[in-house]
């Protein structure tokens, strides 16, 4: 008899916003939401279970939050210290079991299949594990326990916030049975719609289907809906091996613009993070793409690869700035969103390329890699290059103006003041 899986799901609860409450202390207990610009712009990446309360959820637009929960604190959010609390809670996972999955920063399978005299059933090992991720992140976790990757996923919903949900093996089909159908891993909103026409409510109508008339209706996805809803996944937990897909940022501007030195401006900002990130993972890049949100919301995408593997931000500057140029050109609408992505990833320094004409090359990253440094040391606004300045500069100002006009509002009022307004 082959050896039972013992497959977990660790889902972090409402992890940016959990994280933003282990940094500052103050903020626990309190309607925390991370995402998008003050004034309402952009959507929620994550809020905490305070502000959940309200309504408010993930990929809701931030001015729909405000109004649901006007108290709520709002954060922009660090993605730097959300990659870092992720590698803390992964070393974490990495003690108890020897395939770990990352599905993303906040989402990890774990395949603990031999494991039982070495930590106990699985269900103390997830205890095991939600206590060693508290004790040494601050952050709570939720784990689904299953036979398969797919039945895991699917309970570690039911066990939020900081619970553990095992479903034992041979449950699985009975366990998905009565869930609705936009609970099944796969589904989205399209196939979703689809269903419900032919009146595929639940998980277990969908089981209950046969397996060639899926197949026929939906392709070679048919045979996957039909094994989900009975229960059945052979897929195996792989741990991810060698260097990131891709690096990317992405800002909303507070207003649309058309200021092409003010997207220039955050561009080479975005580049910066990306660029840093991309350095302190000891990797280069050969394509560089980016992305246009106008203010009627149509997106644009462009890319652009490189004649050499780069790790400068001045190359990848150049190269998102001539695919700036080429979509404005295109679409003279007020832009809303801006974001770039580095790709095509290499591990190890570039050998070759020249990152500035007539210098020479180790020398820039000498210099690339100390910059790097001062900003870790004392901030990010300790040094700025290029557009950078620029930016920086337009902030000074406009926290200078906004200085200035409540000087001006609190002279204006106090009837001992030697200014009045007439």
């Amino acid at each position: 008899m082959p050896e039972p899986r013992d497959i977990l799901h660790v889902d972090m609860d409402a992890f940016f916003a959990s994280v933003e409450q282990v940094l500052d202390p103050a903020l626990k207990g309190k309607p925390v939401v991370v995402g998008g610009a003050i004034d309402g712009r952009g959507v929620v990446s994550s809020a905490s279970y305070e502000a959940r309360k309200y309504g408010v959820r993930s990929a809701m637009p931030v001015g729909r939050a405000r109004r649901l929960c006007p108290d709520a604190i709002f954060i922009r959010g660090s993605f730097d210290a959300y990659v870092e609390f992720s590698g803390r809670v992964r070393a974490v996972l990495d003690r108890f079991a020897p395939a770990v999955e990352a599905v993303s920063v906040d989402d990890f399978y774990l395949d603990l299949t031999g494991c039982r005299r070495l930590h106990g059933m699985p269900i103390d090992a997830a205890g095991k594990i939600r206590a060693a991720v508290e004790a040494e992140t601050g952050l709570s976790v939720s784990i689904g326990i299953a036979e398969n990757k797919l039945t895991a996923k699917v309970a570690s919903g039911f066990a939020k916030p900081a619970g553990i949900v095992e479903v034992w093996r041979g449950y699985e089909a009975a366990f998905l049975r009565p869930l609705p159908i936009r609970k099944l891993p796969g589904v989205g909103p399209r196939t979703a719609e689809t269903l419900l026409q032919f009146n595929l409510t639940t998980i277990g109508a969908l089981a209950g289907m046969p397996r060639d008339l899926l197949e026929q209706t939906f392709g070679s996805s048919g045979a996957y809906l039909w094994a989900a809803a009975n229960g059945r996944d052979d897929s195996p937990v792989t741990p991810v091996s060698g260097p990131p897909k891709s690096v990317g940022r992405e800002h909303t501007f507070a207003r649309d613009v058309d200021d092409r030195r003010k997207i220039r401006a955050m561009l080479f900002r975005l580049v910066e993070r990306a660029g840093r990130q991309l350095r302190d993972e000891s990797l280069a890049a050969r394509r560089v793409t980016l992305k246009l949100r106008y203010a009627d919301f149509e997106t644009a995408t462009a890319a652009a690869s490189l004649a050499d593997p780069a790790d400068g931000d001045d190359v990848f500057y150049r190269a998102a700035v001539e695919l700036a140029d080429r979509l404005m050109a295109k679409r003279r609408l007020r832009v809303r969103l801006i974001g770039v992505a580095l790709s095509r990833l290499i591990a190890g320094a570039p050998r070759q390329g020249d990152l500035f004409a007539g210098t020479d090359i180790e020398r820039r990253r000498r210099f690339y890699r100390g910059l790097d440094r001062l900003r870790e040391k004392f901030g990010e606004g300790i040094a700025r290059l290029g557009p950078g300045i620029a930016k920086a500069e337009h902030r000074r100002n406009e926290k200078n103006r906004k200085s200035t006009i409540n000087n001006q509002q609190s002279t204006i009022g106090n009837p001992q003041s030697p200014t009045r307004r007439q």
